[in-house]
């Protein structure tokens, strides 16, 4: 796994240079590689993951995907993030000519002939559906990380011929360990190679063969189907307890996506005398909201409506570019 064939699909001088980096770490002596956490719940940590772990990783993916039988991938996330790396590490796992292009928010632009195999976060998904949607026909396998996928983005990319799947896991369990099929917004998470789940507290527990996990507790409050698979309800860290009803401000701003762009807005929670906590929207100055409340309040229940609305100038990001939820809510306090 030191060789690989690699083609620029641009003038991609940052990700290539990025890419001959990791590559060099790759094949050195070191047994392991660092890699930061998201920052997504808290400051980003550095995790030491061992290679023969992503090695395994990449090998549950391509025996979910079946990449024996592809010959390209292209990658187009940079290799500082788990997501980028393992683009890498599944291209020289599976002898696949891994196409390189600047990491921008449409990556299939120069795209003219067909891909198997592409990782690409949302915010990428949205702008190629808005500028080449074309495009999209011409990839094989498509997994979405990094964030949330809406039932809006659901619903414009099942109609194009690409297989494209929505991915869970973390840094800590090297990359994804469940693909959902994006095809129905109602279809589960199904995990990928030899993975078993059960609950603790109806937060995820996931044991994994291959990557010798046992017993690694998630904050990720799901409803378990089966050791299989499992309907992502949100984060435990976000739950909004309001007036003893609990809300998961992940699933609302699921519904609300069908109303405005996932990236422009959040729900989260501010202090309450009467009711502990109050559900809160928090949305960028330019969104038009003049008509905005009556649009919310016909998607959701009367627990999940926002009680105030607030918009300011940006929203607050991670280092790898999610919202930062609790720093943006501090804005408005």
């Amino acid at each position: 796994m030191t060789c690989m064939r690699i083609q620029k699909l641009d003038n991609s001088k940052d990700i290539t240079s990025e890419l001959e980096d990791f590559i060099s770490i790759w094949n050195n002596e070191s047994q392991t590689i660092t890699q930061f956490s998201s920052g997504s719940t808290g400051p980003p940590k550095a995790i030491e993951i061992p290679k023969w772990k992503m090695e395994a990783s990449a090998k549950m993916t391509g025996d979910f995907l079946d990449l024996d039988h592809c010959e390209s991938a292209l990658l187009c996330m940079s290799t500082n993030y788990i997501g980028g790396k393992m683009m890498v590490v599944r291209s020289m796992r599976y002898d696949l000519t891994l196409y390189v292009t600047n990491v921008t928010r449409n990556p299939l632009k120069n795209l003219d002939h067909t891909i198997d195999f592409v990782a690409m976060v949302p915010l990428q998904v949205e702008e190629t559906l808005e500028e080449n949607p074309e495009k999209l026909n011409l990839i094989k396998h498509l997994i979405i990380g990094g964030a949330p996928v809406s039932d809006e983005l659901i619903e414009k990319i099942k109609n194009f011929n690409c297989n494209a799947y929505s991915t869970f896991g973390m840094t800590e369990t090297v990359s994804h360990i469940a693909l959902r099929k994006l095809k129905d917004k109602n279809e589960p998470y199904r995990v990928i190679g030899n993975t078993k789940l059960s609950t603790e507290n109806d937060c995820l527990v996931i044991n994994s063969e291959e990557l010798k996990i046992k017993g690694l507790k998630t904050t990720d409050i799901v409803d378990l189907i089966d050791e299989k698979s499992f309907h992502w309800l949100g984060r435990a860290d976000f739950v909004i307890n309001s007036g003893g009803v609990k809300i998961h401000p992940e699933e609302v701003e699921r519904k609300i996506s069908t109303l405005i762009n996932s990236t422009d807005f959040i729900i989260s929670k501010i202090p309450d005398q009467k009711l502990g906590s109050k559900v809160i929207f928090i949305g960028k100055k330019q969104i038009e909201h003049k008509i905005l409340k009556q649009q919310i309040d016909k998607v959701l229940t009367k627990y999940e409506r926002p009680k105030n609305y607030f918009f300011i100038s940006s929203l607050i990001k991670t280092p790898s570019g999610k919202i930062d939820r609790n720093k943006t809510t501090a804005e408005i306090l």
